[in-house]
């Protein structure tokens, strides 16, 4: 249940501005491309065409169900509300770094494929900042089983400040029903599993929510570019890139 005073919403094109500073220093959610690449970057950038690619990578899933980020909203001492919170998330697919931390582990199941958690951030100087961040993460769990999703995995490692990397901390995923599914401290993977059944959005009904003005004999194909309702449900090909984690 969410706390009193704090209210989320899906990130929209609007409200991307919004999304506050991560607790690593140097670096902007806006353009971090840490996980959507095996080369990214968590360092900031104020190249306008970063933050424009990020922002079509968050709202890719808005034609299927929604946007792949959720903003945690909190009353500052004016009354105003402001932005405390940001997770990201989405499927497996659109993640190739989880792709290589996932792929250590041959016993985790692969079906259903899991959508993952790869950012989840509050600002430092919230009050009761991990039982908001619980919050957060509870919102994005509801968000997910309303989507149909099954399995929700994160990697947040053991190291001396959590906050630093984007997980956060892992004592936040167990106190909101994960379990550590695989590895320790240095690649864990978390994993919660969703009932789904509770499904506003089904993926076999999506495409008829939605169909084109011009019906014809190729509806429900062509999909546009971008996720498709299989690509959700199931294990991308492994990242072909030299595994940056190493060997050991």
């Amino acid at each position: 249940m969410a706390d009193p005073g704090l209210a989320f919403t899906l990130v929209d094109a609007e409200s991307f501005a919004s999304i506050p500073a991560p607790a690593r220093p140097g670096a902007r959610c806006q353009t971090c491309d840490y996980w959507e690449r095996l080369d990214g970057r968590r360092e900031a950038s104020q190249s306008e065409s970063a933050a424009d690619l990020k922002l079509s990578r968050l709202l890719a899933g808005t034609r299927l169900a929604g946007a792949y980020g959720m903003l945690a909203w909190q009353a500052d001492a004016s009354g105003d509300q402001v932005a405390v919170g940001w997770a990201q998330f989405g499927p497996i697919s659109a993640y190739p770094r989880a792709q290589v931390i996932r792929e250590r582990y041959p016993s985790l199941p692969d079906s259903p494929a899991p959508w993952v958690v790869i950012c989840l951030q509050v600002v430092a100087e919230t009050p009761y900042r991990e039982k908001v961040a619980g919050s957060l993460l509870g919102a994005v769990c509801d968000e997910l089983d309303r989507r149909g999703i099954i399995a929700v995995e994160a990697y947040p490692e053991g190291v001396a400040d959590a906050w630093s990397l984007s997980p956060g901390p892992a004592s936040v995923y167990q106190a909101a029903g994960f379990t550590l599914a695989a590895g320790e401290e240095r690649y864990p993977v978390y994993r919660r599993e969703l009932e789904g059944a509770s499904a506003d959005v089904g993926w076999s009904d999506l495409l008829s929510h939605t169909p084109p003005p011009d019906e014809g004999d190729d509806w429900p194909l062509p999909l546009p570019k971008g996720p498709s309702e299989e690509d959700l449900f199931r294990l991308p090909p492994k990242p072909t890139r030299p595994n940056p984690f190493g060997d050991d």
